[in-house]
Parts: structure tokens; sequence; C-alpha cells
């Protein structure tokens, strides 16, 4: 048993923090070793993001290339607007992929529809798509089910459950108000909110929340992101939430973070690149790298096995990484328990300290 799980366990987590991901990704690779020898045909993948690559399309591809599947890729780039999606969807078709890989829930929407309009749109819905980073297919109307879902979708989640992340910010600093920034227009949003209230209710916290204003276009206001912000720290809120939120998560992560600090707001991220690459406190996720890989072992099934995609299950990972950014640590003031140090990656570290 680990360190980190013993700390989470304590807080009283009611899920694992141990998985088999990579075994369980290998052990899909070496089912059919031989398919990829015989291999000839190289397979053109759609690979479809609202940004540019990252660790977890690089885990993705790489797996793919160590297990010999010769595959051209084609970047295809979504502007994350609704009015935009027609176009999104011609451009993929025009590509002619085998597969189509999707990063998050707006664009994974944008390409296979929900679960409940088929025949009713003209989303795509006879090529297969493997998607990553969508937190809840179920919840946000994708799939039906993870297994025997039916559909010409499946993936990978990357969240680890919200007891558990409640925990991991329990075990920095306990809190009697957790602040959430609505987004309502993305149902990834809706669904965390509600979640962490069921949650609230049986854990003795508050949510306090704030919603951002929508444009005359139904997008939300950017601009609204850092009052809103301040708002949640004027009410007091001990922790703000930064679920996996495309709009503020990763779009405007810099503005979220900022106006966080701003306001002297610790923040606690569910998704890997705002805490590493902006100013997040702190987080606990599953590793992008591992997450594309694991997306790799479904994108080979379809490929070289010909698995359908309907046949593979939506899949959640079960091993989950806290990491700590200790310059905004230092600018907060706010200081993690040796315990947590002692089992988080620790990033940012002032030079004088990390020399010492």
């Amino acid at each position: 048993m680990t360190k980190l799980r013993r700390i989470l366990l304590a807080a009283g987590a009611a899920c694992a923090l141990v998985g088999t991901s990579a075994a369980m990704a290998q052990s899909a690779a070496n089912a059919a070793a031989a398919g990829v020898a015989a291999a000839t045909k190289r397979f053109t993948v759609a690979m479809v993001l609202p940004r540019d690559d990252q660790n977890i399309e690089a885990g993705f591809t790489g797996y793919l290339q160590r297990q010999d599947v010769p595959v051209q890729y084609v970047s295809i780039r979504f502007s994350g607007r609704s009015e935009d999606i027609p176009e999104l969807r011609a451009k993929v078709r025009a590509a002619r992929p085998d597969l189509i890989y999707a990063w998050g829930t707006p664009t994974t929407l944008a390409l296979a529809g929900r679960d409940d309009q088929a025949g009713k749109d003209d989303a795509i819905r006879d090529l297969p798509i493997v998607f990553t980073e969508v937190t809840d297919p179920v919840g946000a109307g994708l799939l039906r089910t993870l297994e025997g879902h039916g559909r010409n979708a499946t993936g990978v989640s990357h969240v680890a459950p919200l007891p558990v992340q409640l925990n991991a910010i329990r075990a920095y600093r306990p809190f009697t108000r957790l602040g959430y920034l609505h987004n309502p227009a993305e149902p990834n949003s809706g669904l965390i909110r509600d979640r962490l209230k069921e949650l609230a209710r049986t854990q003795n916290f508050e949510v306090v929340e704030a919603s951002l204003p929508l444009l005359p276009q139904g997008g939300p206001d950017p601009a609204q992101i850092a009052p809103q912000i301040q708002t949640l720290a004027e009410r007091k809120a001990d922790f703000l939430y930064v679920g996996p939120i495309t709009f503020l998560a990763f779009t405007h992560r810099d503005a979220v973070t900022s106006a966080a600090l701003q306001n002297k707001l610790p923040t606690f991220c569910a998704t890997e690149s705002i805490v590493r690459q902006s100013g997040c406190l702190f987080g606990l996720f599953s590793n992008g790298a591992n997450i594309g890989r694991y997306a790799g072992s479904m994108a080979r099934q379809i490929l070289v096995e010909k698995k359908p995609p309907q046949a593979i299950a939506a899949s959640t990972l079960q091993r989950f990484s806290l990491l700590i950014n200790m310059r905004t640590v230092q600018a907060l003031d706010l200081y993690p328990p040796m315990l947590l140090l002692n089992v988080a990656e620790v990033i940012n570290v002032p030079k004088q300290a990390a020399a010492n």
C-alpha cells in the first residue's frame, strides 16, 4: 500500500488509488501481436483537438509506433464553437480516416453527437472514435452505458472519483466551504456541480457557487472569470475547485489561476495541465501519457484486430498522481503537510530550496 493511498484512505477515500492501466494496455497489445506483423495497410487517424498536442497525444502516437502500427495522422483543429460543428464534421469526413481520435467532452460530442439523437442529426456515427479526457461519457449523453454501449465511440476518462478528490483536498487542509465556478455551456460542469452538492450534504461542507454569464452567441464570457472568482473569495470559499471543464481548466486556465492568486484563494484542480503549465496549487488525476497509451491500445484493437468500438468498454483509469505547484504554494504561503510532500510530485521548486 502506497503512502498516498494511506493518506487518502485515512481521510475517508472510498476508491483505491492503485490500478493496472499499463498492464491492461500491454495485455490488449499482446493479445494479437501476430496481427501487427501481418498488417500492411497504412491507417489514417484524424487527430481532432481544440489545442496543440500534449503528453496525452504523445502517449497515444508513441504506443502505436512501438506496436509497429503503420499510421499517418491528419491534424484537425476544433474551435470549440457550436456554430463550427458542421464544418468540423465535414473536414473529418473529407480526411477519410480509419479512426478518429478526439480530446475532451465538447470535441467528442461535436463529432459523435449524443446517443439519444441518433437519426436526428448529422453526427459521425459510421466511423470509429476513440476519445480521451471525457469526464463522464454517460452523464454527458455520449454513451448510454460504459459497457455494451452500442456506439461507434469508446475511450478513456482521466478524473479521479470526486470522493477521492475531496479527500485529497482535506489531506492538504480541512475545508467547510468549497468554491465552484460553473460554466453553463459545458454539460460536464452541471454534472460535477450537482455531484458536489450531493456529497456536500453527507460530508458536512457547503458548495459556494458562481456562474459565468453567457454571451449572445451562447458561449461563456471569459471577461467574467475574474469577477466571479473574486465573488467566491468574498463569500469565504476555503478552496476553488476547478473540475475537468475545458473552458476553465484549459482554454482560460491562466485567467482562472491568476484571479484565484490575486484573491488569495487556493485552487485544487482535477486535470494535469492547469497545475503543470499554469498556477493551480495542486491536483489529483491520471497521468496524461498513461491515458494516451491506454487509448492507443483501444485504437490498435480497432485498426489491427478489427474489433468494433461497440465491443470495447469505455474506461476510467484507477491510478492517480498528486501534483503540487510550489510556486503557488509560496505565493499563497500555504504549505502542504510533509506527508503529502513525501508522496507527491513537486514542481516549480525555488532554486535555493532545490539546492538544499
